[in-house]
């Protein structure tokens, strides 16, 4: 059996939570609902606790999966682990043609955003606001201005070969400001490999926001109560 890291994710339901739901409940740590398919905050409790048992500390023992964590678990349940995002593309593979006729507002966003969360399987808390009132439509506003078509090109990713969209390869582009790199890893199955494309974009960034931070209410540039901070 295959558990991939992606369907991991706090807030999302699906079989393969359920599998580590169930490995962790025959490992003897609590999970009160039983095995549901939601990765709600009894599983991120129980999944902590297993991190615990495995040695991590502090921020390394939150109760979101790592590929270490999960792939300790595998062996445990009978699963492999797949870390790799299976929507990833080749960077090489990255398009750069922009948008036409996009409006620059907070309720178009809203309504990619949705698609996107939709896509992903990341709750539609995410775009109304969570821990704190994170939401991607704060992150958006932050990065882009809510312009589908925005490029850095003065940051430090400002680099390499200039694309067909007049900017260098590396500069960080779209709604969210994801680099190539970060677009291509996380890229989201069943969707444009378009950088510039809103719904490829938002669902390139919630890859990424669940990857390294866990869930969205930990990304301060998401956070309406606090200073701006790249993410």
């Amino acid at each position: 059996m295959m558990v991939f890291l992606s369907n991991v994710r706090f807030g999302k339901r699906n079989d393969d939570v359920k599998v580590i739901q169930r490995a962790l409940i025959d490992l003897g740590f609590r999970i009160p609902t039983g095995a549901t398919g939601l990765f709600d905050g009894e599983t991120r409790s129980a999944y902590a606790a297993w991190q615990r048992k495995l040695g991590f500390v502090g921020a390394d023992a939150d109760g979101f999966p790592g590929c270490s964590s999960l792939t300790d678990l595998g062996p445990r349940a009978h699963f492999r682990v797949q870390c790799r995002h299976p929507g990833g593309i080749a960077k090489s593979s990255v398009r750069f043609a922009k948008n036409s006729g996009i409006r620059q507002d907070a309720d178009t966003v809203r309504a990619f955003a949705e698609k996107a969360c939709a896509k992903t399987g990341a709750p539609p808390s995410w775009v109304t606001g969570v821990g704190n009132d994170a939401s991607l439509l704060t992150l958006i506003r932050r990065e882009s201005s809510f312009g589908s078509n925005a490029v850095n090109v003065k940051d430090k990713n400002a680099t390499g070969p200039v694309q067909s969209d007049g900017a260098k390869l590396n500069c960080s582009r779209g709604y969210t400001q994801v680099i190539p790199e970060t677009f291509a890893v996380n890229h989201q199955e069943g969707t444009s490999d378009l950088i510039y494309d809103p719904v490829a974009n938002i669902a390139a960034a919630i890859n990424y926001i669940w990857g390294k931070y866990g869930d969205i209410s930990r990304v301060q540039q998401a956070n309406p109560h606090l200073p701006p901070h790249p993410y």
